[in-house]
């Protein structure tokens, strides 16, 4: 039988790093979004018209991924957090 407190470390780490990427992704589409404001308050044609499309597309695929990868982070807590009482369960009945 696996040992659970191995499988707990490594789901912690695993929403360690996770939440380190969120937080890195979203500052990098924030300067993204900031820069592509900017040249949208100066962007005019046929091409503006198009590359503002591609960017809502962009922009609603990027909200999407974050709320997704969001509901994963929430649902490894709860696997958490169901581990840690099962340890502590265990760890009661052992002593």
């Amino acid at each position: 039988m696996a040992d659970s407190r191995i499988l707990l470390a490594e789901l912690e780490e695993y929403r360690r790093v996770l939440e380190r990427h969120l937080s890195q992704v979203t500052a990098e589409y924030q300067q993204l979004d900031n820069n592509w404001q900017q040249f949208n308050a100066v962007s005019e044609g046929d091409y503006a018209d198009q590359f503002r499309d591609g960017w809502f597309r962009t922009s609603q695929r990027f909200h999407e991924y974050l709320a997704q990868t969001r509901k994963i982070n929430a649902m490894l807590d709860e696997r958490i957090e169901q581990l840690r009482r099962l340890n502590q369960a265990e760890g009661g009945l052992l002593g």
